[in-house]
């Protein structure tokens, strides 16, 4: 145990390092991730606003609190999940310099190796590329639970501000609202498997 937490201690230092020549102070502050760092469900995202701290604190109205009230309500309780971003500070994966992208992505196949998900749901187009290393089409190809790397299930699906903004402009029942949440529902039935 005190050697993941090792790990763990190495990780954050590694992410502290990255993009210091261009950072400005409010995305320099490491976030490492948020909940049950082995949980059986990976959630990745490219929004700086999934969390707050490892406590899976959120600020009311973000993407965050969306993400956790609708976990809740499909019984995914915190005890199941770890939920981290790709550039793991307060700012966006493509703010970021190629070198910095590359030395991240390397981090979180880290991050990976450690929580040891059976899980892993992507929320959005950014992370999805990040894991597959290929261009993705979310709305053709969310849905379903591939097969991926360790015998984890990957399931693709929208940034959860996108789902946001659809279900302002269109509804609770927008398709894309409707889409997202199937996935939750997906990672759900995945889980009891």
């Amino acid at each position: 145990m005190e050697d993941i937490d090792n790990f763990w201690e190495e990780l954050k230092f590694e992410v502290g390092v990255i993009g210091k020549n261009y950072a400005n102070e409010n995305n320099s502050n490491v976030l490492i991730g948020a909940g049950k760092r082995d949980g059986d469900i990976l959630f990745i995202g490219d929004d700086p606003d999934l969390y707050q701290n490892e406590d899976l604190r959120v600020m009311p109205g973000t993407s965050g609190e969306f993400l956790i009230k609708l976990c809740d309500i499909e019984e995914i309780t915190p005890d199941d999940y770890y939920i981290t971003t790709l550039s793991k500070k307060n700012c966006k994966f493509s703010d970021l310099m190629e070198d910095d992208k590359k030395s991240l992505k390397e981090l979180l196949d880290m991050q990976i190796a450690l929580i040891k998900p059976k899980i892993i749901v992507t929320l959005g187009n950014e992370a999805a590329e990040t894991l597959l290393g290929r261009e993705v089409k979310i709305q053709e190809e969310r849905g379903k639970a591939l097969d991926w790397v360790g015998g984890i299930k990957l399931i693709l699906t929208y940034d959860v501000n996108f789902v946001k903004k659809s279900r302002k402009e269109s509804g609770k029942k927008s398709k894309i609202a409707l889409d997202f949440w199937n996935d939750i529902k997906l990672a759900k039935q995945e889980l009891v498997r």
